[in-house]
Formats: structure tokens, C-alpha cells, sequence
């Protein structure tokens, strides 16, 4: 737990500390409603799984997101997570937007000398919103329904609601 209270205070001063320069010069943008943006991602699913993460607004509606979580419980079970997110933004405010879309995953695990591989997909919605003073740091969640099927030495079948949460720097 103090590992990622760190990370998201790390980010978090890094954010403040660049953030100066852009908010004094075109806090706007540059006109295009293109927004690219790289930072942390947490899933909650019986503890954190952390992750790396990249978020593309093509335009005011429509974005995707790519997301790897690593996870460890113990040193006897590792999980790794590849994920791809398509959203749509129904509601669009000034320094927020709702959104809603659906995701497709990989997931390769190794659990007491049982590995493979697992394929999952889902829905979710979230909303992610800015600070007036920080319009280049975004923060989100989302709440959704996933399922994983695996049939590979455990043959397991996943499923259930997961929420995430995040930090994105826009560029």
C-alpha cells in the first residue's frame, strides 16, 4: 500500500511541477481536440493490480486506451494483464466527460507451476475529470463487468464487476 500511495504522489508532483509552463501558455491546446496521455492505471479485484497506461481522445467523443497491469500475490502467483479500451463521450462538460465503452484482454498467469494464457472482454463505464488549474492531468474511474476464460492447466472461467482507477499526463 505504501508503494502505491508513493507512485500516485510521485505522479502527482511531477504533474504540478511541469504543469506551470502549459497552463500559462495555451491552456486550451493547440485547437485540435486530439489529446494523447501516458500515466498509472489501478485495478481493484481482491487487492490492486497495478499498471501502465496510455489514453488517445481522437476527438471530444471518441478515445481508447491501452493499459498493462503486473501483479504478484505472495511470489506464488503472478498475473499479467495486456487490456484495449474503446470509449465513447456521451456527456462533455468543461473540465470533465461521462463515458462508455468495451474492452477486450490477455491475461498470462503462473500459479504454483500452472501457467497459460487467458482471453477476456467486457463493458464499463467511467467519467474523468480535470482540475481548472491542472487541465493536462486527468484523473479517472471506471466500473464495469468482466469475463475471463482460460483453458490452459487450470481451466478456470472469471467474472464479475472490477473497478479501475487512474492518472494520465496529456501531452
Amino acid at each position: 500500500m505504501k508503494r502505491i500511495l508513493l507512485s500516485v504522489c510521485v505522479f502527482f508532483m511531477a504533474g504540478m511541477l511541469f504543469s506551470g509552463s502549459a497552463a500559462a501558455g495555451n491552456a486550451g491546446g493547440s485547437g485540435s481536440d486530439y489529446k494523447l496521455g501516458v500515466g498509472y492505471q489501478g485495478m481493484w479485484v481482491q487487492g490492486f493490480l497495478n499498471g501502465v497506461s496510455a489514453r488517445i481522445w481522437t476527438d471530444t467523443e471518441f478515445g481508447m486506451e491501452g493499459n498493462l497491469y503486473m501483479g504478484n500475490v505472495d511470489g506464488d502467483f503472478k498475473l499479467y494483464i495486456l487490456e484495449g479500451k474503446a470509449m465513447f463521450a456521451p456527456i462533455i462538460k468543461q473540465n470533465s466527460r461521462f463515458y462508455v465503452g468495451g474492452l477486450l484482454s490477455v491475461a498470462s498467469y503462473d500459479f504454483d507451476g500452472a501457467d497459460g494464457n487467458m482471453w477476456g472482454l467486457g463493458v464499463f463505464l467511467g467519467s474523468e475529470w480535470f482540475f481548472p488549474d491542472f487541465p493536462e492531468i486527468g484523473f479517472n474511474f471506471d466500473v464495469g463487468y468482466k469475463y475471463y476464460n482460460d483453458n490452459d492447466d487450470l481451466d478456470i472461467t472469471l467474472w464479475g464487476i472490477d473497478a479501475t482507477w487512474g492518472i494520465h499526463y496529456y501531452f
